[in-house]
């Protein structure tokens, strides 16, 4: 596995883009924008699958600051390219403040599935038992992202609890982990093989959007591989 440069300091870029959460006045959950998360224009909703219907939010937390070092991306995350981008600050007011917003929004839309993360990792298994209490609490929530914590960690070992709990209402998959196939890797090091692994589909052309897609959590025992951002 490609190294982190130890040198690079454990936090983004865009230091002045990093958002407290006391007093920001918007939602830390926000609706996506992100054209590549849901196409453009319009309620951005998932078009096919078990979770047809359900809006598409997503939230962003400071790359590298809560990720583990050993990332196989640290270096080339593509937050680097993001420089606009808000990154809120975890800890117990993140958490707090995520608590409340996913009620509120839970309690608008029939379903609700939120891309975690953005930018940023799961940073403490305190973070991920919060996304327990929340799956728990909210029958009409899902969750899709990656982590680049590795399988046997602890953080590791709490998100493939509640993944097995909950199965693709909880659909994380780990970063570059070609043992797992529930996993997402990079076409740097994998090359797609038949019946095992497949290319993002809105990367090749293959689909519009996330949106439009669904394999991320309806193909569990298919690899996920990614070209670089």
């Amino acid at each position: 596995m490609k190294k982190a440069d130890v040198n690079k300091p454990s936090r983004t870029m865009y230091p002045k883009a990093i958002q407290g959460v006391a007093g920001y006045p918007h939602r830390v959950i926000k609706r996506a924008s992100n054209a590549k998360l849901a196409g453009k224009g319009g309620l951005p909703v998932i078009t096919k699958g078990r979770f047809k219907g359900y809006v598409i939010h997503t939230l962003t937390l400071e790359e590298r600051a809560t990720c583990p070092r050993y990332c196989y991306h640290w270096d080339t995350c593509y937050g680097n390219n993001m420089a606009f981008a808000h990154r809120f600050q975890s800890g117990p007011q993140l958490e707090a403040r995520i608590e409340k917003e996913i009620a509120e929004i839970c309690a608008v839309y029939a379903g609700v599935i939120v891309r975690l993360h953005v930018l940023g990792d799961f940073y403490s298994t305190e973070y991920v038992r919060l996304w327990n209490r929340l799956m728990d609490r909210h029958p009409n929530l899902a969750v899709w992202g990656y982590t680049a914590n590795r399988p046997r960690s602890p953080i590791g070992e709490a998100l493939s609890g509640i993944r097995e709990f909950y199965g693709e209402r909880f659909s994380v998959r780990f970063s570059n982990a070609p043992e797992e196939s529930f996993s997402a890797n990079s076409l740097d090091t994998e090359d797609p093989v038949r019946g095992k692994s497949f290319v993002c589909p809105e990367q090749t052309g293959g689909t519009k959007s996330c949106a439009t897609c669904a394999l991320c959590w309806s193909a569990p025992q298919m690899q996920v591989l990614f070209a670089t951002h």
